[in-house]
């Protein structure tokens, strides 16, 4: 069976297309990344996930809880896409025995749900090239019941395969390193193909 295009499927392509038009015209994210009045702003340097301060300056609350330093760099890169704003993250840990308690993951809003469609077709693309120590992917998730906003995630979806949390840090740096790249060329093989 053929999956039915829907019935605003034109409306709906012309959206598409503009979206996929919006992530080619906003990524990277114009710097600096994390907030615009970032005091280790360089002009000269630029702005990159190595920056010492990113862990305060991408946190609404940098000071009393900045981002988690391992999952960090991935927040960054996230944010800088220019389309997704990351909201909550989590580096992943091991309980007292040295197996996973908590798994790494990062949290963004999307207002377009064809951006998350590339960036899962990014990480999908890393799923497959074996480099990564699990199978990763995007999920739809939620916050409190005061927050009605739907909120993606970035995370392992089997990690439980593994001992612990150690093979996931390696993760968020392949994550980190390769999925900017990765994302554009998802957009550009979805716009190519919207018709």
């Amino acid at each position: 069976m053929r999956v039915k295009p829907g019935n605003d499927a034109l409306k709906s392509r012309e959206k598409i297309k503009l979206d996929l038009a919006r992530a080619r015209e906003l990524s990277p994210h114009p710097e600096p990344v994390c907030r615009p009045e970032c005091p280790q702003y360089d002009s000269n340097t630029g702005c990159n996930r190595s920056c010492t301060d990113i862990a305060r300056q991408l946190s609404s609350e940098g000071d009393r809880y900045p981002i988690e330093g391992k999952v960090a760099p991935l927040a960054f890169e996230i944010k800088r896409f220019g389309l997704f704003e990351p909201c909550w993250s989590c580096e992943g840990h091991d309980n007292a025995y040295g197996t996973l308690w908590k798994k790494p993951r990062v949290w963004f809003y999307a207002d377009s749900v064809v951006h998350v469609r590339a960036l899962t077709d990014a990480v999908n693309e890393l799923n497959a090239s074996r480099k990564l120590s699990t199978l990763w992917g995007v999920v739809i998730t939620h916050s409190d019941l005061d927050n009605p906003s739907t909120t993606f995630s970035l995370e392992p979806l089997e990690p439980d395969s593994l001992v612990g949390v150690e093979p996931l840090h390696l993760d968020l740096i392949v994550l980190a390193d390769e999925l900017h790249d990765l994302f554009r060329k998802a957009c550009e093989l979805l716009e190519n193909n919207a018709g």
